[in-house]
């Protein structure tokens, strides 16, 4: 009952296609299902550019299907013996209401209930939860003095992520908190351009979601809203989270990207660099992010760009127009570009309507105007996080629809946030760089099995 549970999908593929001396560095990147390969229809007429290959080490073919192992939360010691009730919590119901009616004493009933209360507090238990009562019944020596069941464990099912656990042992009642264990697939499609990346993304059965994760992980080196042409190809593996019964969307992250855009490869990895602290990176380890968002909103199409001189279309006057808009859906969640700070959060006069103002250290500051709102906490003076939401996507102010006005500045000036380049973030460190390559390969050859059309 006290062994961790592990989230990482099987480490079996791992093993079959890593040699036995570099297990030690693969271990830690685990991996899913073979691909499900999903893909779009190749355009008539379409610019068919050959995608220069990956370079892939020879391997042995990948198997057709692979089962992903996965822990449930390990199971109470002793199960077999112990009877257990199940109580789905109604209103008024109280930790120690529920002991008497099953028959705990006083003294059993003091020494849980104190022990429950330190990580689950409050006289009355949320409505709908279900409790789960494990008593001893074959054991004489587990039954209290009078020969009455003795309670041994007690679970609370507090969300879908999560379950709370208390048992009894010899060094009294221990806590744990366990994580619901994730189903794990692994998938990859692929696609020829024909309108959209959008569009042809879409078709070929990506989420809304990875599309937008694409975008981001290759908007420093694509202007996606003028590189991408007919004809351009797209590969992504990506992986796909579930918890049993939950009624959540799957979490979706992509793990490996292709990109070929008029002849030109860009390929991209996820590798944790410590747990949960992962990031893409190219083929020589260097990383793609960096320290700042190239956009603040997912993208969608941009109506007007940075200038010097522009005909304001409601002034009717040539004027500059310092920022970029984006057009985007009223309520589209605008995001920080960077970690930083809220110097401003209200309605500023000019025509930038409701706007934030963030600083980023002592050289950046960013501009985010025309918001129909700001997120929940977002005021002057709190710190953000790269990628936070800050606020919605509105049209107050002078403007003629709804778009995000966004502006950059250095060293208090104006800089076109289209063309300025930051430096990147990372490389991959040499003490990592073997278990760097070896995801690297695996993830190359799913790549290399799907096609584009």
């Amino acid at each position: 009952m006290h062994g961790k549970v592990l989230l990482r999908g099987t480490i079996t593929f791992v093993l079959v296609l890593v040699k036995p001396a570099l297990w030690l560095g693969t271990l830690v990147h685990v991996i899913g299902a073979v691909p499900v390969h999903v893909r779009a229809d190749s355009p008539r007429g379409a610019r068919q550019t050959a995608a220069p290959a990956l370079n892939v080490k020879p391997r042995d073919a990948l198997p057709r299907q692979l089962t992903l192992p996965q822990e449930s939360p390990p199971p109470l010691e002793g199960l077999e013996s112990l009877r257990r009730v199940t109580h789905r919590s109604r209103p008024g119901d109280s930790i120690g209401k529920l002991l008497i009616r099953f028959g705990v004493s006083e003294g059993e009933r003091n020494l849980w209930i104190r022990s429950i209360e330190k990580h689950y507090p409050g006289k009355k238990l949320a409505v709908g939860k279900d409790w789960h009562f494990y008593f001893s019944r074959s054991k004489p020596t587990l039954r209290d003095k009078n020969g009455r069941e003795s309670l041994r464990a007690l679970e609370l099912e507090l969300d879908e992520d999560w379950v709370l656990t208390w048992e009894k042992g010899n060094k009294g009642i221990v806590f744990t908190k366990r994580e619901r264990p994730y189903e794990i697939e692994r998938k990859t499609a692929g696609g020829i351009i024909d309108t959209t990346l959008f569009n042809d993304g879409a078709r070929a059965g990506l989420d809304e979601s990875l599309l937008s994760q694409l975008v981001d992980i290759f908007s420093w080196d694509v202007d996606f809203d003028k590189d991408i042409q007919r004809g351009d190809t797209f590969r992504v593996v990506y992986e796909e989270r579930v918890r049993k019964g939950s009624a959540r969307k799957p979490l979706l992250r992509i793990l490996a990207a292709e990109l070929v855009s008029a002849g030109q490869q860009y390929v991209a990895i996820y590798f944790d660099k410590e747990k949960n602290k992962g990031g893409y990176y190219d083929l020589e380890g260097r990383s793609l992010a960096r320290a700042f968002l190239r956009f603040p909103l997912e993208f969608t199409r941009i109506s007007s760009f940075f200038s010097h001189s522009r005909v304001n279309p409601i002034l009717k006057v040539d004027r500059p127009h310092h920022g970029v808009d984006f057009v985007a859906g009223r309520g589209t969640a605008v995001r920080a570009i960077g970690d930083g700070k809220v110097v401003f959060a209200g309605w500023r006069k000019g025509g930038y309507g409701r706007m934030i103002e963030l600083q980023h250290g002592f050289e950046y500051a960013t501009r985010y105007a025309h918001l129909q709102g700001f997120a929940k906490g977002t005021r002057s003076g709190i710190s953000v996080k790269k990628g936070q939401v800050i606020g919605y996507v509105g049209s107050s102010g002078l403007t003629t629809g709804t778009h995000l006005h966004f502006e950059l500045y250095k060293d208090q000036q104006y800089v076109d946030p289209l063309k300025f380049e930051f430096p990147r973030e990372d490389r991959i460190e040499p003490g990592l760089r073997r278990a760097f390559e070896d995801l690297k390969q695996i993830l190359l050859a799913q790549l290399a099995a799907t096609p584009h059309s």
